[in-house]
């Protein structure tokens, strides 16, 4: 059943959401998704309970959108964007696991999390961005979309394509259409150029200073511990020449997060697979892109069983994947 057809049978206001901290691309799938369920002829309520990012407030900011912490206490229906785990929106997790509430899940992250077999629908697919799920949905249903959502789409996935530098068919599909609907690319890309926080600075430098540089069969693997800011600094890692990059942080929870480089991937090394593993041995919540991926446990002490487990995954994966294959070709 399609997303449009499944909406029209439901009753009451909608509560559309996005992951703790959501950054643009989870926020403009969510304003998307708003959009459909008016089209519809529900009452959409965006909420973010677990707050947005400093680029998302940015963008909000310069197109005259506004946004709102509280979701409405009675709402039984949710459209979760761009995740699929109870853990990535911990304010929302009791609702989540309640029979009664029927769930919609948006999103393009592998292995699917746990919520995706709880959900009555879920549209889970390899794009690049979830923004371009939600942007196909409406484009193909011929759904209109103002100016400023539009901008607001473009926005979105410029900023998990990395500016296109990863993207399908159906990335530059969507964007003719945001862009035939008014949307301002000049304006949407000027959106996404902020000011790195000192905090993120610090955190990188620390990242670089502890980091523990090896090789394996060829391929430089990065392994660092910071406490916040885990994502920017393996994204740091890679850009610095590492082939895959493991942080390992957090305070009041232990997060992993793991990066590989184009090479590697065309090599066959997945970083969401290696999520998934270690999230398993863990007991904990894992998953991501082939490219980027994380594990996150409320254990707070999982630090060094969580290092142990990633390193041991990624040597085994290495040496028995890669090592042999290119001793093979030898």
């Amino acid at each position: 059943m399609k997303l449009r057809e499944f909406l029209s049978t439901l009753r009451g206001a909608v509560v559309v959401t996005s992951h703790v901290n959501t950054d643009p691309d989870g926020l403009a799938c969510a304003y998307l998704m708003a959009r459909l369920v008016e089209e519809v002829g529900l009452e959409a309520h965006l909420c973010f309970p677990g707050g947005i990012s400093s680029v998302s407030k940015t963008i909000l900011g310069r197109l005259g959108m506004s946004w709102q912490r509280e979701c409405p206490e009675d709402t039984r229906t949710f459209i979760l964007c761009d995740f699929s785990n109870p853990s990535q929106l911990r304010e929302l997790a009791e609702k989540f696991s309640d029979p009664s509430v029927t769930l919609v899940v948006v999103d393009h992250h592998f292995p699917e999390g746990k919520l995706v077999p709880l959900a009555k629908l879920a549209v889970v697919e390899r794009e690049p961005a979830s923004a371009v799920i939600a942007a196909r949905i409406l484009m193909d249903e011929g759904v209109n979309v103002c100016a400023t959502l539009a901008t607001l789409g473009i926005a979105g996935i410029l900023y998990d394509t990395k500016k296109l530098l990863f993207a399908s068919s159906n990335t530059f599909r969507v964007l003719s259409w945001l862009l035939d609907s008014g949307g301002d690319y000049r304006l949407a890309h000027s959106l996404l150029v902020e000011e790195e926080p000192r905090s993120e600075k610090l955190a990188k430098l620390k990242g670089l200073l502890r980091a523990s540089v090896f090789e394996v069969c060829g391929y430089i693997v990065a392994f660092t511990e910071v406490s916040a800011n885990e994502a920017n600094v393996a994204r740091l890692l890679v850009s610095a020449g590492a082939d895959l990059a493991v942080v390992v942080g957090g305070k009041k929870e232990s997060r992993l997060s793991i990066r590989v480089s184009d090479e590697l991937q065309k090599a066959g090394i997945d970083a969401g697979e290696i999520a998934q593993s270690v999230a398993s041995a863990l007991g904990a919540e894992g998953g991501g892109h082939a490219g980027a991926a994380g594990v996150k446990t409320t254990d707070r002490k999982a630090h060094g069983r969580m290092s142990r487990a990633i390193v041991n995954e990624v040597i085994e994966r290495l040496f028995r994947y890669l090592c042999t294959q290119r001793s093979g070709a030898r």
